[in-house]
């Protein structure tokens, strides 16, 4: 797809979109990315502080970031700020001139050079089988360098996103809300929600922002007189920056909101009949398979899942928690973990320090790596799989009896509670069937 021209339909060209994320703005609100006066500044010998400044994405966008450095000792800690969320760096150094920040979970590192208040690095992770570098720079900032800005209610609630042109469009949930200075907001595909995006409103042009290590995405749109929010959403990565529409979900929408796509029925077994079969190696080397004794007569979640994948890192507490309360009553959970490299070695550890960030107990299992075709090759069984993380639920007969795409974490609010209050009401179901019956 090519990228959206200014002019095309209103909508802004890449200087415009920039100033749309705060860089340029007006009605009082100060600069998204303050440039803190030197003499505030702590000088090259100390990273401490806040950086606000901008992060490539190969396909040649930028988004904004927040950095907050704090030091214990000699060790200095990193988190990558959006809104509420924070993900910290598990290791850091400094040595005068270079900030070194290592994200183990991520299999990442941010190093940069910091001379006064000015900061300029990259932040370099694995993706799939290369590296994956994004160039950034950022200054100082004050604390707070959000003003209020107009009213947010204006674009508060939930909405319908329609991403891209046909025949390749896709509708997204969305929800926006205001945060004292800032507004927060989320999206929501089926594949599972962004995490928070954080930004600023003002002058009718909402744009929020995203950079997790992981993940750098804007969305910058307008508010039109007739009430819809239109521009452009850069997904991250390679690809190109995707026309974007929203609509307001609501009563008067009712066709678009029963075409959005179902987790609950998007992905599906090519025969139901049919237990669902796995056999990997576990991070040990030991080959577990859905025959095995410690799977007999249980009900069995089975969360197909990857190191590298933000959501996967929100649902894996969910899954710890339901195994501490209910394997006594017979639960089990076991992940299918797909990984990058395919180096074995570095594939395992990766898996190895999800479990340990999250205190996974159940077996994680290595299934195989993202490459194009390999998880239909190794679940042959599944129809319209493409969501991680993926949970699907077995009977005690080791056969499906429901599988959930993606997963809405806590960003999503009342969506989080809702859907882990499904998942446990499906827990206790399954659990008070006897062995072989229907639903």
């Amino acid at each position: 797809m090519e990228r959206i021209a200014k002019g095309r339909r209103g909508l802004p060209d890449r200087r415009e979109r920039h100033r749309a994320a705060g860089f340029v703005v007006g009605s009082g609100l100060l600069l998204a990315l303050a440039l803190f006066s030197a003499g505030c500044g702590r000088g090259s010998s100390d990273p401490v502080g806040t950086w606000r400044g901008l992060v490539g994405n190969p396909s040649g966008e930028r988004v904004a970031f927040t950095l907050e450095v704090t030091r214990n000792g000699d060790q200095y800690v990193g988190a990558l700020v959006n809104g509420e969320d924070r993900t910290n760096s598990t290791s850091g150094s400094f040595d005068g001139k270079t900030l070194r920040l290592r994200y183990d979970f991520y299999d990442g590192e941010l190093t940069a050079v910091v001379v006064g208040d000015k900061l300029t690095g990259a932040f370099e992770r694995q993706w799939k089988k290369q590296n994956l570098r994004r160039d950034l720079t950022a200054t100082r900032a004050p604390a707070a360098a959000f003003a209020p800005g107009e009213d947010a209610e204006r674009i508060s609630g939930e909405w319908i996103l329609k991403v891209g042109e046909a025949p390749n469009q896709r509708l997204w949930r969305a929800a926006f809300e205001r945060r004292g200075g800032e507004v927060r907001g989320t999206i929501i595909p089926v594949s599972g929600d962004w995490g928070r995006l954080a930004g600023t409103f003002d002058n009718g042009r909402l744009a929020l922002h995203r950079f997790d290590g992981i993940n750098a995405r804007n969305l910058l749109v307008q508010l039109t007189p007739q009430g819809t929010l239109e521009g452009t959403l850069d997904l991250g990565l390679y690809d190109p920056v995707r026309k974007v529409v929203a609509e307001r979900l609501d009563a008067n929408n009712k066709a678009a909101v029963a075409s959005l796509p179902d987790p609950n029925n998007y992905t599906r077994m090519v025969d139901p009949t049919e237990p669902f079969r796995f056999s990997f190696p576990d991070l040990d080397g030991k080959l577990v398979a859905n025959t095995d004794e410690r799977f007999r007569n249980r009900v069995v979640i089975v969360s197909i899942t990857g190191s590298w994948c933000p959501n996967c890192h929100d649902e894996a507490p969910v899954m710890q928690e339901f195994y501490d309360r209910y394997k006594a009553a017979g639960l089990e959970v076991v992940a299918l973990a797909f990984e990058y490299t395919g180096e074995k070695d570095r594939d395992l550890e990766q898996l190895r320090i999800f479990a340990k960030r999250h205190g996974v107990r159940y077996p994680m299992l290595l299934a195989g790596t993202t490459e194009d075709g390999e998880a239909q090759r190794k679940m042959p069984q599944l129809v319209n799989f493409g969501a991680y993380p993926t949970a699907i639920f077995l009977g005690r007969d080791g056969r499906v009896r429901h599988i959930h795409a993606g997963f809405e974490g806590r960003a999503t609010g009342e969506r989080f509670t809702r859907l882990k209050t499904e998942m446990e009401a499906r827990i206790r179901q399954l659990l008070e069937e006897g062995h072989g019956e229907n639903e």
